[in-house]
């Protein structure tokens, strides 16, 4: 039996609040624990704050300015609002801005900052390092939660799309050694516009009651989003298609072996909601 918990992995700080924080929130409130897990060591990235006009400035600090702030924003919420301590993995961003203000590509012979480990790939190469791979799949044995939630393979992001590739290989190590829980691949919150392709989903959580909630979560993350109550998120508009107010919708990439728990089961009844809705579909044309 897995325990009663869900492993949620981004790649930054945020990305957890933006795709998943209602369902966390409504699991947790049905007795389960959140694992709170980051790719990346949060090395890059602009600070932005609302002006006295309502402008929004973006400012591009060093790397020994922006992470510690991102970082700290991330163990807010994962503390205040999901009631864990913040998991990094620590792999570097494809690049990030040094003591001159200039963005620096973390390729072969670029120069490394010291806040990185030897031998850490970038997020973009780490599904291919085996120790890396390695190291979340037994983080996913420690843990066992019922289910992991992370990217989708496809993303405009590259640092998404391999944090994918990362969790995806780490999930299949650990089955081979006697994990049983399930792997669900969330839907970027910025996928609108970018594609049919972007904007699939089989399956949801209801999230009726805790779509607040979530912009209280997004908001911790002030140095990114220093007005969450401007966002104008997809939850409501895809929770009208899945029959509810708001929803938080998925990819299944496996169901695994145990599917005893309250989660999988609401996730499992909701695949088969998506079936017979096409299935009317196909026989009214």
């Amino acid at each position: 039996m897995t325990k009663k918990a869900l492993m949620s992995i981004g790649a930054h700080a945020d990305d957890i609040e933006f795709t998943t924080a209602s369902t966390l929130l409504k699991y947790m409130e049905r007795g389960y624990e959140v694992v709170y897990v980051q790719s990346t060591n949060n090395i890059s990235g602009q600070w932005s704050r609302i002006l006295p006009d309502g402008t929004r400035e973006n400012r591009t600090l060093p790397w020994y300015e922006i992470m510690p702030q991102r970082k700290l924003e991330a163990a807010k919420a994962a503390r205040d609002v999901f009631k864990t301590e913040p998991i990094h993995l620590n792999h570097p961003q494809r690049h990030y801005t040094d003591i001159n203000c200039r963005q620096i590509d973390l390729r072969y012979g670029s120069p490394c900052p010291d806040c990185v480990a030897p031998d850490t790939p970038t997020i973009i190469t780490a599904f291919e390092h085996k120790p890396s791979v390695n190291k979340l799949a037994e983080l996913i044995l420690e843990k066992d939660t019922e289910a992991i939630l992370t990217h989708a393979p496809i993303d405009s992001n590259p640092e998404h799309s391999c944090t994918n590739l990362l969790v995806y290989r780490s999930f299949l190590e650990a089955q081979k050694k006697g994990y049983k829980g399930s792997l669900l691949f969330w839907l970027e919150v910025t996928a609108t516009g970018r594609g049919e392709t972007f904007n699939l989903w089989n399956t949801f959580i209801n999230t009726d009651g805790y779509f607040q909630r979530k912009f209280q979560a997004i908001g911790i993350h002030s140095c990114q989003v220093p007005k969450p109550e401007t966002l104008d998120l997809e939850d409501g508009i895809r929770g009208k298609i899945c029959g509810c107010e708001s929803a938080e919708v998925f990819n299944v990439c496996q169901i695994g072996e145990d599917r005893s728990g309250e989660f999988i089961q609401e996730i499992t009844k909701n695949i088969y909601h998506f079936q017979y809705e096409r299935m009317k579909r196909d026989i009214s044309h």
